[in-house]
């Protein structure tokens, strides 16, 4: 280090080789991040109704963000193109009866919350015991409680949500179209 460099901060952190446990967080973060962005773009038709939600989804991105920077997660190649086809298939919800809407925009939420109640499960089983865990196993245990916190506030409860057509028709579609964001 010579004179110029003496008490100045590394601007770029050292570089860490890629490790499964890595991958794994990567992956994770990725995938959440693309659900998470498509169904706030899929929903805006009920968005009137789950006010309060709002700003725990936009501190959710804030928060997903914030993970982009510490794990350097590149964010999903179908993000552009979800997000598009998700707006306007919100476009199309909005010509629908509310019900309808409601319901679709229940099975979606429905759906991200059983992803990430996956994903607490592979934390639990892979990185039980890792500190860096804990920060990643919060965030989606906030992000499952909000979105099932938006399912009651669409239907009674969340088991009269379960049992509609048209919520587990929209949840089954949804978990469909997400699974190929978590290899892209």
């Amino acid at each position: 280090m010579n004179w110029l460099e003496k008490g100045c901060v590394r601007a770029a952190p050292a570089f860490k080789r890629r490790t499964p446990k890595h991958d794994m967080i990567n992956g994770m973060l990725r995938h959440g991040h693309l659900s998470h962005r498509c169904a706030s773009q899929a929903t805006v038709t009920v968005t009137k109704v789950l006010y309060t939600t709002e700003e725990a989804s936009t501190a959710s991105l804030e928060a997903f963000s914030s993970q982009e920077t510490h794990y350097r997660f590149r964010p999903s190649v179908l993000l552009p193109f979800a997000a598009c086809a998700s707006s306007s298939f919100g476009k199309v919800l909005q010509a629908v009866s509310p019900q309808v809407g409601q319901a679709y925009a229940a099975g979606i939420k429905l759906a991200i919350s059983d992803y990430y109640n996956d994903q607490i499960r592979e934390i639990y089983a892979d990185m039980a015991d890792d500190p860096e865990a804990l920060p990643l196993k919060e965030l989606f245990k906030s992000l499952r409680d909000a979105e099932l916190d938006d399912v009651e506030q669409l239907f009674p409860s969340i088991e009269a949500a379960k049992e509609n057509q048209v919520a587990q028709y929209a949840k089954t579609i949804t978990q469909v179209l997400l699974q190929p964001g978590a290899h892209l």
